[in-house]
């Protein structure tokens, strides 16, 4: 798997190098697939063209939001690698912030956490 260097920097020339999935834990890569998977749902792609038409916080939005982030949440391990990612994520679903949310799911569809 290739990981875009800086994580926060999405675009078609970020750099790019090589993450070993291998030095990954268990719930690193489970969190990861779960992301990977969310990336290809049709609710990502509507909060992706909201987030690019600067719609943001309105109930549409957080509708995108809560279906993006639970099957992310669910998977996602408790113990102290990923309670911030969790937090942070519920957080996103609280207040229907669609364009955070998308760079959350980004960077743990890499990594795994944070």
């Amino acid at each position: 798997m290739r990981e875009i260097l800086p994580h926060w920097h999405f675009s078609p020339n970020a750099p790019v190098k090589d993450v070993d999935e291998k030095r990954m834990t268990r719930g690193d890569r489970a969190v990861a697939e779960a992301c990977r998977r969310t990336m290809e749902t049709e609710a990502w792609k509507e909060l992706v063209i909201l987030e690019s038409l600067g719609v943001r916080f309105n109930e549409l939005v957080g509708r995108f939001v809560s279906e993006i982030a639970m099957p992310v949440l669910e998977v996602m391990p408790d113990d102290s690698f990923h309670q911030g990612a969790a937090a942070q994520l519920t957080h996103m679903v609280k207040t229907r912030d669609g364009g955070e949310t998308i760079r959350i799911i980004k960077t743990l569809a890499v990594k795994g956490r944070f």
